[in-house]
């Protein structure tokens, strides 16, 4: 059957992997901020009868320097991110339903939020 892998992790491997190591892909904000980062975190989502995870995901792009950056990495995310399905098995549906600008002001980060269903097989 499935993994006991949860759905945010398979998400930060698969952005791991798509990003590089020029954008860091992280579950919890790092003590040590980088220029540029992704962060990922489960914003809600019904789970259906101990099989099907209906996972809401916010994927975080910040960028320090470039709004285009970050506008650039995170169209790019957004335009891939059916690929999740191709990269587990597991996970049977992925599509954005939104993408917003919407500037970190406390940390001075330029940031764009990708809001997606990720649907994982438990």
């Amino acid at each position: 059957m499935s993994t006991t892998t949860g759905v945010e992790e398979l998400v930060i491997a698969w952005l791991g992997e798509l990003s590089g190591n020029d954008w860091p892909v992280y579950g919890d904000k790092p003590q040590q901020v980088p220029k540029q980062f992704i962060l990922v975190d489960r914003t809600g989502g019904p789970r259906e009868a101990m099989v099907l995870d209906r996972a809401e995901i916010l994927i975080e792009v910040y960028d320090k320097d470039s709004r285009l950056g970050a506008s650039n990495r995170a169209s790019a995310i957004a335009d891939a991110i059916v690929g999740l399905e191709a990269f587990n098995h597991d996970i049977t549906h992925a599509d954005v339903n939104s993408l917003v600008n919407l500037d970190d002001t406390i940390g001075q980060y330029h940031r764009y939020q990708i809001y997606c269903d990720v649907y994982h097989r438990r």
